[in-house]
């Protein structure tokens, strides 16, 4: 079998989830249409001032932080990401190239840190995690949102699981990804000494053309030159999956999006 190591370095900027990918701004597009209405809700639980100064940290295409300069007229909107080619020509925020695994900001410079789908691909989530604990003011807020993917393995369906398994181990051994550390986030937000911790979890479907099922069979399309590389699946398990998705007696559970948050005092 081919090994991770002989095809490219380890880490995402090199992965088939990196923004370079031809198809990348269009998965993008579909994750935002799952978890842009869940990300807006978490901070309907947040006090925040009136011109709040926010970090949208890994911000992706940017629709949550166009969205977040609208929402708090005045605020200040920071939107980083180690490329930011895709948050250029959005009005009404800030943006940084940053690399969350090396680069600091400030302590207590934001009213809120936001982290949406980046700290379960990056190995160093723990010490990231804390750091940004440190950006947050007093009285501000922390807020992460990651996907688990534990409900795709407990599928009773053989193919979904057999696809499911191998898209995991293809992102913890191509990224470093842990695709189950969502679903402890709210501990590890008690656990970093945070205050007022709450947290709403989101079950995401396939089988039923809904926006999860569509990001879904997006994310598992681009992955599939390198899951047939490394032997992981056939192009007989990848078309079947296809046909699976089809069938209309078909739907499952194949992802939890955790939204947490808590109040640095």
């Amino acid at each position: 079998m081919t090994t991770i190591e002989s095809i490219e370095e380890r880490g995402y900027t090199n992965s088939y989830l990196a923004d370079q990918h031809a198809d990348q701004l269009a998965r993008l597009r579909t994750l935002e249409r799952v978890f842009d209405p869940l990300s807006q809700a978490a901070f309907d639980w947040l006090d925040l001032p009136r011109k709040p100064a926010i970090l949208d940290l890994g911000a992706g295409a940017g629709s949550l932080a166009g969205w977040l300069s609208k929402q708090y007229p005045g605020a200040t909107v920071t939107a980083t990401d180690i490329d930011t080619r895709f948050l250029l020509d959005i009005p009404g925020i800030q943006v940084v190239t940053h690399n969350a695994r090396t680069d600091d900001f400030p302590a207590a410079s934001f009213d809120v840190v936001h982290a949406r789908a980046l700290l379960c691909h990056l190995s160093e989530r723990e010490h990231i995690l804390a750091r940004a604990v440190r950006w947050v003011r007093p009285g501000g807020w922390l807020v992460i949102e990651d996907v688990s993917l534990q409900p795709s393995l407990n599928t009773a369906n053989p193919l979904f699981r057999k696809v499911a398994q191998a898209g995991i181990t293809l992102l913890e051994q191509s990224i470093g990804s842990d695709m189950l550390w969502a679903e402890t986030l709210p501990g590890r937000l008690s656990a970093q000494g945070l205050s007022n911790v709450g947290h709403r979890t989101f079950e995401g479907r396939i089988g039923d053309n809904s926006p999860a099922d569509t990001f879904w069979a997006a994310t598992t399309a681009q992955a599939g030159p390198a899951l047939l590389k490394l032997g992981l699946v056939t192009q007989d398990d990848l078309d079947a999956m296809i046909n699976l998705r089809a069938d209309p007696a078909f739907s499952d559970a194949a992802l939890t999006f955790v939204s947490a948050w808590g109040q640095v005092l």
